[in-house]
């Protein structure tokens, strides 16, 4: 396992995401799945990400990395669950994080980062309330993450963060100009997730496959059409 240093932490080049147990991805499977977060942290991976919106994902890692918590560097998100809108409010934020400590069952969160937009709430009330988690040692770094280019750059100018969530891989490259020039000149780490178009760069999928109802694919325009095509032969030319 290779790893890269940042801000004092010293961090897996390759992380794990529990998005696959919101059961975006069809029928999920938490026993083979807290097997290969075990299997991850014994090759070396010591980033895992998860968020509240995740349905149980928090309390599963939470449960499966108990062993080797102090080994690991956990990241959650903050600011949207099922069933309400966007909310970065000082108050929700607080009650959040108290939640997320308890389903992760830690007394500190290595990175907690802004999931989703929330226009009613202004950038300074929502970084206030981070640096205030931070000075309670509730949390160790924030960032953020899904949020227009203009608003992370408003996050960059005014609070500390350690990095911004962004996707990116080779069928997903407009970060390259929107957002990895904010990490570069305002020192901030990149985080790049669906790192294989969601499963498309792997070679398991082609113009026949199909998703079982409720995959986030079926309607996905990268699995779509003249996408779908680009894609693909992306993917050919990657292996």
């Amino acid at each position: 396992m290779e790893y890269r240093t940042h801000k004092g932490e010293e961090l897996s080049e390759i992380g794990v995401g529990l998005y696959a147990l919101a059961g975006v991805y069809g029928k999920k499977d938490v026993k083979g799945f807290t097997k290969m977060l075990k299997d991850a942290h014994a090759l070396g991976v010591t980033v895992f990400d998860t968020a509240e919106a995740y349905r149980d994902a928090e309390s599963i890692l939470g449960e499966t990395v108990g062993p080797y918590r102090d080994d690991i560097f956990i990241a959650t998100k903050v600011g949207i669950r099922d069933g309400l809108e966007p909310d970065l409010s000082e108050k929700y934020v607080k009650a959040a994080c108290d939640e997320s400590l308890r389903k992760l069952q830690t007394g500190y969160i290595d990175l907690y980062q802004v999931h989703f937009d929330d226009p009613r709430t202004p950038v300074e009330e929502t970084i206030g309330v981070l640096n205030d988690l931070v000075a309670e040692g509730k949390i160790r770094h924030y960032g953020v993450g899904h949020l227009p280019a203009e608003k992370v750059k408003k996050y960059c100018k005014k609070g500390n963060l350690f990095s911004i969530l962004m996707e990116l891989s080779a069928v997903s490259r407009r970060s390259l100009t929107t957002l990895l020039p904010l990490c570069r000149t305002y020192n901030t780490g990149g985080i790049a997730f669906s790192s294989t178009g969601r499963g498309i760069l792997t070679g398991r999928f082609d113009r026949t496959s199909q998703f079982e109802p409720g995959d986030i694919r079926n309607i996905d325009p990268l699995f779509q059409r003249e996408q779908l095509e680009s894609a693909l032969r992306i993917a050919d030319t990657c292996r």
